[in-house]
């Protein structure tokens, strides 16, 4: 689910200002920027994100400033700037050698990284706030997906009540055209042997545990959208598993109704998989 969140928090020498967004994925991806230089806090940034949230596509931006710092030499850029100097003095042929000022110069010095500690309690105080703007947005737009949820939810009964009613006719009258054939064809079979094999042809095409399924993830269905709880990757699991009896259905299907009910069944479970994607 979507949402947006931005927080600003000042405490001693130190103001924080973060920008969460978050969007539709199925699983959980943390991505935080702005604290390169300061890798605790952006470990434990990642780590607060993750505790908060179940799915979705999380970036977090951190912009923050501090009052004046000590400066401090970098021993190992110095190194590096004085023998890239060195080098280009030799290979120009120049009478100069690389002095002090060079260095100064290039920024040989620069201001210590803050204490993450100290700026810790700053950052875990704007990203709380964030983090609650981002969660009320993703409520929010979770009652809309709840409720369309459950729309589809009583077009997806309707269509199974369309099979189960249609279901017996269309086996009825498959069975009425394979004895109509055999008497157009003239053949005269023995009535046993087309009784058994009309009854064998009925047992491999007859879907009562395929609607009794479907009812069952149905119902089943029905009580995730009564849940509080992160509900979103057992409803896609419960999707997947309504697709493959539907597509049982409608390969068993001995009618053109019943084949029609099948496929208003696969189109309705299909939504509600493409709607379960957006949902915690």
């Amino acid at each position: 689910m979507t949402g947006f969140g931005r927080a600003r928090a000042t405490r001693g020498e130190y103001a924080v200002q973060v920008d969460l967004r978050s969007l539709n994925h199925r699983f959980l991806e943390v991505r935080v920027r702005g604290l390169a230089e300061l890798p605790l806090l952006a470990q434990r940034c990642e780590e607060r994100l993750r505790n908060a949230f179940v799915r979705g596509s999380l970036e977090l931006h951190v912009r923050w400033e501090s009052g004046s710092r000590p400066k401090q030499l970098g021993f190992d850029a110095a190194r590096q700037y004085l023998h890239d100097l060195s080098r280009l003095q030799q290979e120009l042929g120049l009478a100069d050698r690389p002095t002090l000022g060079h260095l100064l110069s290039l920024g040989v010095f620069a201001e210590a990284a803050p204490e993450e500690e100290e700026m810790w309690p700053v950052v875990d105080e704007a990203l709380s706030q964030a983090i609650e703007a981002v969660v009320a947005a993703r409520e929010s737009e979770g009652e809309s997906l709840r409720a369309a949820l459950a729309r589809e939810a009583e077009l997806l009964q309707a269509a199974i009540a369309d099979a189960e009613r249609l279901a017996p006719h269309a086996l009825d009258e498959a069975q009425g055209r394979i004895r109509a054939r055999i008497e157009e064809l003239g053949l005269d079979p023995d009535p046993a042997r087309i009784a058994t094999e009309l009854v064998l042809w009925a047992e491999r095409s007859d879907v009562r545990e395929e609607l009794d399924r479907l009812q069952s993830h149905l119902a089943r269905f029905a009580d995730l959208l009564d849940s509080d709880l992160p509900l979103g990757r057992e409803i896609e699991f419960l999707a997947q598993e309504m697709g493959r009896e539907a597509g049982t259905l409608s390969a068993k299907a001995r009618s053109v109704d019943l084949a029609q009910a099948a496929g208003q069944i696969r189109l309705a479970v299909e939504r509600i998989r493409e709607q379960a994607r957006n949902v915690e």
